[in-house]
């Protein structure tokens, strides 16, 4: 079994509920990427997002996946949606442990309706649009970073996390 799992996907995927389900099951601790740069940098993302920029919060993003990459402990790590877009930080997942690719459809993303926390959703006109632009801007990273990608409609969390697990236990 490797060290870690790395849960990557869009955001608003699952990653998170993904993750806590795994880690109840596991018995390994959950990182969440996003909760420890909010936690190091003392702001929210769209606080980040806001002050510093984008360009800013990528560096934390890919900070933080470095630390967390050199830990020695066995983790379940739920990413960024945009943690794959550094180079580095696919090679590092991909290096230091299992990375599993939550895939839901566009349309499952978009019936969600979250966009409240998501900077990158803000003034746009077309959530559909907005998401389907991001999805193919990231879509060859996701693929790249990937061992294995699961496709999400139609399961719940608990049953992908079953998928995750049985994935990482033959690891």
């Amino acid at each position: 079994m490797t060290p870690k799992v790395w849960l990557i996907g869009m955001m608003s995927s699952g990653k998170t509920k993904v993750g806590r389900k795994l880690s109840r099951r596991s018995g390994h601790p959950l990182v969440d990427v996003d909760d420890a740069i909010v936690e190091r940098a003392g702001m929210t993302i769209p606080e980040i997002f806001a002050s510093q920029g984008e360009p800013t919060f990528r560096i934390m993003e890919a900070e933080e996946v470095a630390r967390i990459a050199a830990s020695r402990q066995r983790l379940v790590v739920a990413t960024g949606g945009g943690a794959i877009l550094d180079g580095t930080s696919r090679q590092l997942m991909r290096k230091t442990g299992l990375v599993v690719w939550l895939q839901p459809s566009i349309a499952s993303l978009i019936a969600k309706g979250k966009t409240r926390n998501r900077p990158l959703l803000q003034g746009h006109d077309s959530l559909g649009a907005r998401y389907t632009e991001i999805w193919e801007a990231r879509k060859h990273l996701y693929e790249e970073a990937a061992h294995f990608s699961i496709p999400m409609d139609g399961k719940s969390r608990k049953t992908v996390a079953a998928e995750v697990w049985r994935l990482w236990q033959a690891s």
